[in-house]
């Protein structure tokens, strides 16, 4: 059961695409303008749906509350990538559900080395 809204949108990005992208800007991109290095506008999703998929990946089976009482924050943060798709507009990025569950796939079989 979930509880609360959890509706602001957000774009998310694996750490391996990140770091391949800032070592691809520091060897092919000369412009002086800036260049934005994010997935997708089509890939935002809410706060609630990374809950949910952080739930699942971790086989957890209780009950998610967002506390109500606190502001949702600002409804989008959509950064455009259309730039960075000019020069790459083929790349791959991992999906949210995928980093997610790879991510949470790490913390478990790594628990007991991981920092708490």
């Amino acid at each position: 059961m979930i509880y609360g809204s959890g509706k602001p949108l957000r774009q998310f990005i694996y750490g391996t695409d990140l770091a391949y992208l800032i070592l691809w800007v520091l060897y092919n991109y000369n412009e002086p303008e800036p260049i934005i290095l994010s997935v997708d506008e089509a890939d935002e999703v809410s706060i609630a749906d990374v809950a949910i998929m952080i739930a699942k990946a971790m086989n957890f089976t209780g009950n998610i509350v967002f506390d109500t009482t606190k502001a949702d924050g600002q409804y989008k943060k959509t950064a455009s990538n259309a730039k960075l798709r000019t020069y790459l507009p083929d790349y791959k990025f991992k999906s949210i559900k995928d980093g997610i569950q790879e991510a949470c796939d790490w913390f478990t079989n790594h628990y007991d080395e991981a920092r708490k």
